[in-house]
This record gives structure tokens, sequence and C-alpha cells, in this order.
């Protein structure tokens, strides 16, 4: 009786230990898919040491990120500036200054796993175009504050306080938004609540998160770690600013049918420019239709509000 035992009890526990080692890797490989968690920065600088990508690519040229540290290796003035949030966090941001006062503003958002220094070399051409930028890093991301990302509900608070520094110093008059897919999201997630932003661009930005590929990479549910991720399909026709989506036809992470039914769902005025890039490299495949699109955007969008 007790060697039947044993062996039940021995049984029982050789299962529980398979179940467990089966589970880890799937749990894993999803909670490394969360921009925050306890292991991701130690995994993160494992994966620069040994010089792995673990990020898919799409097509076009990728991005060529800039030697620069911050916006004073590109010759420009700027600021560091911390954003507090409506939550209690802090945000690290750069703020790049035009000279002329009562100059219009425009916000640059980041996409998942990146940083404000990934938007750097949008800087630059925005700023000779006489736009004050003002850049950061989401929650969770680069030097800001850790907390779980939510693919646009939280991140909108996020965007509500750099409007909030923007006009606090006199430079939220008139305000843009650049977003690249979850920065697109943040900026959609706080235009239906907030009526600061005046024009928006909307770069790889999905219709609905669990259609996404980066989504269904999950083992598990896509919303066992982001749950209730607002669908910007049905945000849009709440939002009555001009709108620019731009996607391209290689990404493989947010499939470009996703921009079609953006644009289908956005309220005029609203442009679409679709590419052969790949996931958020517009901007570095084709920068100066880039530049002008976003730029004739903004300037459209700003003589439209002038009384």
């Amino acid at each position: 009786m007790n060697k039947q035992r044993v062996l039940y009890w021995g049984f029982v526990l050789l299962m529980a230990i398979g179940v467990i080692l089966f589970a880890i890797p799937i749990v894993a490989s999803d909670l490394f898919r969360q921009p925050y968690s306890p292991l991701w920065d130690d995994v993160n600088r494992a994966m620069d040491r040994l010089r792995i990508d673990p990020f898919p690519v799409g097509g076009g040229a990728p991005p060529q990120w800039p030697q620069w540290r911050d916006p004073a290796d590109a010759f420009l003035y700027y600021q560091d500036v911390t954003l507090t949030t409506a939550d209690g966090l802090s945000l690290a941001a750069w703020y790049v200054p035009v000279l002329e006062p009562g100059a219009p503003s425009v916000i640059l958002t980041h996409g998942l796993l990146g940083s404000r220094w990934t938007m750097l070399r949008m800087v630059p051409w925005l700023h000779d175009a006489g736009y004050n930028v003002l850049l950061f890093d989401f929650r969770g991301h680069g030097d800001s504050d850790k907390s779980p990302a939510t693919i646009g509900p939280a991140e909108a608070m996020d965007v509500q306080a750099a409007l909030d520094w923007l006009e606090a110093n006199g430079a939220g008059e008139w305000v843009g938004g650049l977003g690249l897919s979850l920065g697109a999201a943040a900026l959609v997630n706080t235009a239906v609540q907030d009526d600061r932003l005046d024009a928006l661009v909307l770069d790889s930005l999905f219709a609905d998160w669990s259609d996404t590929d980066f989504a269904k990479g999950y083992r598990l549910p896509p919303d066992w770690l982001v749950p209730g991720v607002p669908s910007p399909e049905e945000l849009l026709p709440r939002i009555h600013i001009p709108v620019l989506i731009i996607h391209g036809t290689a990404d493989i992470l947010t499939f470009v049918d996703h921009a079609y039914r953006l644009y289908a769902a956005a309220n005029e005025p609203k442009e679409l420019w679709i590419n052969d890039s790949g996931h958020a490299w517009s901007a570095w495949t084709y920068p100066e239709i880039y530049q002008a699109r976003v730029l004739q955007l903004f300037d459209t969008a700003r003589k439209r509000a002038t009384p």
C-alpha cells in the first residue's frame, strides 16, 4: 500500500514538473513581449552583447538611427524636461524650441519597446519648419518610470502630460501629434478625450490590436498581459481633426489592410499614404516624401484653424 502511494504521488509530482517545464517557455515568451517585466532590462542587455535582434523585419529600407545621443548632437538647443502624469509617473523628455514666440508645437511619440531616441531624426526638419518639438519616453520605456504598457489608454495620460507641459510653458496654442505604432495609438486615445491636439500623423497604426501579428504571436490569448486594448478603428469616428495615415505594404507586424480600415473610419479631412516600406520605416525609406506629407498636413491644419 505504501509503495503504491509513493508511486502515485511520484507520478503526480512528475506530471506537475512536466506541466511547469512546458509552461515556462510559453509564459516567458509572452512576458518578454511586455515592455516592462522584471527581467526585460537584463534580457535586452544580453541580446545587445550577443548582437541578437529579437524583432522581425519588413521590407524597404530599415531605420538608420543617427549617431546622436540627444538633440545637441544635431546642433539643436534643447531642454531636459520631466513630465508628470495624472497617475503620478515621471516621464523623461526633450524639448526643442524655436525662437519665434507663439510657434506651433509637435509631440513625437515612439513605438512599442522604443524610446524618444528613436524619434531624434525627425526633430531637425520639424524644427527647421518652425515647430517646437517635444519628444518623451512612454511609461515603461527609456528613462521614464516603470509601468506596464497598455497599448493606448495609460499612454494617453503620458500624451496629456506632454500637452500640460506645453500649455504651462506657452507652447500649446497649436499642437500636432506624430506617432509610430504604439505612439499613434496613444495619440488616438488622447484625441477622443482631449481637444488640445489639432492634427494627427498616424504611422503604422493598427485598426485592432488583436488582429496584429505581434498580438497573434502570443502563445496565450493576446489580452492576458495587455487586456482591453481600445480599437483605433472604433475611436477614429469620434475625432474631428485632420489625420494623415501612413503605412507600408511590407509591414509584417501590422498588415496594410489596417490602414485602409482606419482611413475608412476616419472623418474628413483625412489623407492616406501607402508605400512599400516595413513597420514604422516610411520616414527612413522615403524621407523626402515623408517630410513633405507630414509638413503639408500640419501646415494645412494650421491654416484651417486660423480665423
